[in-house]
């Protein structure tokens, strides 16, 4: 131990790192009771600077102190217990790792001591109501790393080709983005798999050989490894990681990750673009590195909510912290009654993601039988003390355009003879699977991708996709590319020129914009199905060939949901909406339901029409509609209705009563 340093006992919370008036205070965890202590380096000193920590400094595991003298030339360092240096699990910052994809050994990193200073000035989190929110899921590297993204080739990848790509998210009326893992972490796994199949050629990025081992690739196109160990890239990250520290790999400059990952998130507030981290935390992780790393992201990140991974204690053990009260924190299932004692809360800040809506929709669109229940069920979700997050695809599954054009998985190049992924994916290829240039394939496929958009913007829940997804981004049939770091798992934005793309690209602009115009279509709360303001029509009823009268049997695959914009107290806009969703492989004939006296019905867009949302067109038969096969309607009532008087009385209803 170097004499130079005075060792101090101090209080053994909070843990990690930080320099005082007198030196430096550190606080860690150890296995070890004695032999433990801090490594320090620095680029002027002549070598590292060990020091031991003494017994008195120790309470349970954890050895506490503060180190006073002459630290102006420590700048990084590395725990140590016996002979095995470690980083401190505390770290705000890891140097080592700037590489992608880099085998790096533990013993090899370093962690920063200082935080740098960044100024945040007005900065002002935008706090949207899940109401109000549409969700843009994202691979901070995956997203910009395709040189068709546009994007300067240094800038791709990285949180700056988020900051560029800022005004084209805002264009798609996105009020919230999450990042995949975005914390330090080595991306390299090993796995103990001598060898796999592998069809066609194994893509760039996918598989690594360590630097310890050599792969080698037989004529047959077996891979084996002589040490039976190999490194594959876990490109995704939901793995342990450095929980307090950004990934530099993910920066421009990776010594300066943590101001660049501040910028992205100042630029997206400036927006009115929230920002929401997920987080892997293992079942066996400390309660006090998921709360003080969550905590520390909140404070020093400014970000706006969590979504939780893995650990199935972490999410009540956040929603009931009071530093994050008003941060929003995903999972898939909360205990209200032990959170919120009974009472539900002023402001929803937790959601739940909702598979069941994939589920149901994806049976719904495809044409199953007994869906419909299903269905309508997720539709309607929207629970008064917590948001629910709707999607049709999520990060894991199959992309999109590649729903309506597979019907099995095509992970071989994953390296695990296709077994991995789900074999669930309830897609349907529209009648040939893979590729094709067959122009009626392809036009069933377009109008697929606008019906299930239609179904997920139309729902009550918070809408969410898929960065890519919006313009047909397709991953080739792989529904599982956590290890390819290639084009398969990249976006490809040369999609989006594509006249088709464009035209489901525009669509879905069209359905946000259709949302958040009308507050009918975004409620707070759930509907009633009721006729509860003695208006003459509930607040959304179903229908069926027969106003009033829907078919919810077994076999049914056609309904119209009916949209009372009359319950809107507070807002000027009464407009009705009927949405005709035909998913039966015959066209359906929809009887419409009459509309107040003064109020007429007029088409607003058909999935059938390539640009059928670009104009209002008028029904010249106000009293039914016609669906064609695997179509959805979307209908609006205008005009102003006719004041109920005791001589015209409600002339408006023609329901029949079962």
């Amino acid at each position: 131990m170097n004499t130079n340093y005075k060792i101090i006992p101090c209080a053994p919370y909070p843990m990690g790192i930080k320099r005082t008036e007198n030196g430096i205070r550190i606080c860690a965890a150890f296995n070890l009771k004695t032999g433990c202590g801090i490594c320090f380096y620095g680029s002027k000193l002549k070598k590292p600077v060990k020091i031991e920590f003494p017994e008195q400094c120790r309470q349970g595991k954890i050895f506490c102190a503060e180190i006073s003298g002459d630290t102006s030339l420590f700048e990084t360092y590395m725990l140590f217990e016996g002979k095995r240096l470690f980083c401190d699990p505390y770290a705000t910052f890891i140097y080592g790792l700037e590489k992608w994809g880099k085998n790096t050994i533990e013993e090899d990193l370093r962690c920063r001591i200082d935080d740098t200073f960044f100024d945040w000035e007005k900065d002002k989190k935008p706090q949207i109501r899940y109401e109000d929110s549409f969700i843009y899921t994202l691979h901070v590297r995956g997203y910009t790393k395709s040189p068709s993204s546009g994007v300067d080739i240094k800038k791709r990848g990285t949180f700056s080709g988020i900051i560029d790509k800022i005004p084209y998210i805002r264009s798609l009326g996105v009020t919230c983005i999450e990042l995949m893992p975005a914390y330090e972490m080595n991306v390299l796994d090993d796995t103990h798999q001598s060898s796999y199949k592998i069809r066609g050629i194994m893509p760039e990025g996918s598989m690594m050989g360590s630097q310890k081992s050599r792969v080698i690739v037989s004529e047959n196109g077996t891979i084996k490894d002589k040490s039976d160990v190999k490194k594959k890239i876990n490109f995704w990250g939901y793995k342990k990681g450095f929980y307090f520290a950004p990934r530099s790999s993910f920066a421009q400059y990776p010594d300066e990750a943590d101001i660049e990952f501040k910028k992205m998130v100042k630029q997206l507030h400036k927006n009115g673009i929230e920002v929401v981290m997920q987080f892997y935390f293992a079942n066996d992780e400390s309660e006090d590195i998921i709360v003080s790393s969550i905590r520390h992201w909140v404070f020093n990140y400014h970000i706006d909510g969590i979504h939780l991974k893995g650990n199935d204690k972490a999410a009540a053990i956040l929603a009931l912290d009071p530093m994050l009260s008003d941060t929003k924190i995903w999972y898939y299932g909360f205990d209200y009654s032990h959170i919120y004692k009974g009472k539900a809360p002023i402001t929803r800040t937790l959601a739940e993601f909702n598979p069941q809506f994939m589920y149901s929709s994806r049976r719904f669109l495809k044409g199953d039988d007994n869906s419909i229940g299903d269905f309508l069920r997720n539709m309607l979700n929207n629970k008064p003390e917590v948001g629910t997050v709707n999607y049709i695809c999520d990060y894991e599954g199959l992309r999109l355009v590649d729903l309506v054009t597979y019907e099995h998985k095509r992970n071989e190049t994953n390296g695990e003879n296709n077994a991995d992924g789900t074999d669930n994916n309830l897609s349907w290829n529209c009648g040939i699977e893979g590729r094709t240039r067959k122009q009626s394939i392809l036009s069933l496929r377009n109008k697929q991708i606008k019906n299930a958009l239609t179904m997920l913007f139309m729902s009550q829940g918070t809408p969410m996709i898929f960065g890519g997804d919006e313009f047909g981004n397709s991953q080739d049939g792989n529904n599982n590319p956590y290890c390819q770091d290639n084009p398969t798992g990249w976006v490809d934005w040369s999609q989006q020129a594509k006249p088709t793309n464009i035209e489901n690209l525009e669509y879905l602009k069209y359905l946000v914009k259709l949302r958040f115009k009308h507050r009918i279509l975004h409620e707070k709360l759930a509907f009633k199905l009721m006729d509860y303001m003695a208006c003459g029509y509930p607040d959304l009823s179903y229908h069926g060939i027969e106003a009033w009268r829907p078919d919810l049997s077994n076999y049914s695959h056609s309904v119209g949901m009916l949209y009372c914009g009359m319950y809107e107290k507070e807002e000027k806009d009464k407009s009705f909406f009927y949405v005709a969703y035909n998913m039966h492989w015959t066209p359906v004939k929809f009887a419409l339901p009459k509309l107040p006296e003064g109020m007429t019905w007029k088409i607003l867009s058909d999935t059938e029409s390539p640009k059928g949302f670009k104009s209002m067109k008028a029904l010249k038969d106000q009293s039914e509609v016609l669906c064609t096969e695997r179509s959805v309607k979307i209908m609006i009532g205008v005009g102003t209705p006719v004041e109920k008087t005791k001589k015209t009385g409600n002339k408006g209803n023609d329901r029949k009563e079962n």
